[in-house]
C-alpha cells in the first residue's frame, strides 16, 4: 500500500473537520487579541483615530494566520496516508506548563501537563521516500503520522489536528469533536466577535 502511495485517491473531508479547524482555540491568538482589549483602551482617548486600524490589524493577523493552518490541515485529510515511522530522537527543551496533545496510535490525549516539554526528530518512511518532522511537547511514542501522498517531505502528527481522527480501511475519515471542545469553539468566536464590534464601534466614533 505504501509504495503507491503516490496513485491514493484523495479523501473526503468531513464537515466535523472544516467546523474544527475553523473554530480551534489558539493560545498565541488569543493573546493578540488580548493586545488589542489593552492598546485601544489606551489608544481611545488620547489617539481615538488610531483605534479602528488596530482592530483592523488585529483581525486581519488573526485570520491570515487561521487560514494558512487551516491550508496545512486540510491537504493533509485529503490526501494523507499513514507513514511507518522508522527512528525517534527526543530531546528536552525545559519545564513549562501548558495544554498538550500526546497520541496513542489514533487516540489523542488534550490535557494541561506541568513538567519538562521535549522535541521529537521523527523519521518516517512512504514508499520509497522518506522525511522527518518534529513532534514538541510529550515525547513521540505511538502516534499515527500523516504524510502527503503527493509530497511525502510534507507530514504531521495526529496530534497536530484539532479534532480526533480516524481512518478506515477504504480510506473513509470519521471525525469527531474532542471533549471541551464546543467550550474552544465558543470562545474563539466571542474573541472574533469582540474585534469585529471593536472595529465597527470604533469605525462610528471617527
Amino acid at each position: 500500500m505504501l509504495q503507491s502511495a503516490r496513485t491514493v485517491p484523495p479523501h473526503r473531508v468531513p464537515s466535523t473537520a472544516a467546523l474544527a479547524a475553523a473554530t480551534a482555540w489558539n493560545r498565541r491568538e488569543a493573546y493578540w487579541f488580548l493586545i488589542a482589549v489593552i492598546v485601544p483602551a489606551a489608544c481611545w482617548s488620547r489617539y481615538p483615530e488610531l483605534v479602528p486600524y488596530l482592530f483592523a490589524i488585529v483581525l486581519f493577523g488573526a485570520l491570515v494566520c487561521r487560514w494558512r493552518r487551516i491550508g496545512q490541515w486540510m491537504p493533509m485529510l485529503r490526501w494523507g496516508v499513514i507513514a511507518d515511522v522508522e527512528t525517534v530522537d527526543t530531546a528536552l527543551r525545559g519545564d513549562r506548563n501548558l495544554r498538550l496533545a500526546h497520541a496513542t496510535g489514533w487516540n489523542v490525549q488534550r490535557r494541561w501537563y506541568t513538567g519538562v516539554v521535549t522535541e521529537s526528530a521523527v523519521r518516517y518512511r512512504v514508499g520509497d521516500a522518506r522525511g522527518h518532522l518534529f513532534v514538541r511537547g510529550l515525547p513521540f511514542t505511538t502516534g499515527v503520522v500523516l504524510a502527503h501522498s503527493k509530497q511525502p517531505s510534507s507530514a504531521m502528527a495526529i496530534s497536530d489536528f484539532p479534532c480526533d481522527l480516524q481512518l478506515d480501511g477504504k480510506g473513509r475519515w470519521a471525525a469527531s469533536f474532542p471533549h471541551g471542545f464546543w467550550r474552544q469553539a465558543l470562545a474563539t468566536t466571542a474573541l472574533y466577535g469582540y474585534a469585529v464590534a471593536g472595529l465597527t464601534v470604533s469605525l462610528g466614533y471617527r
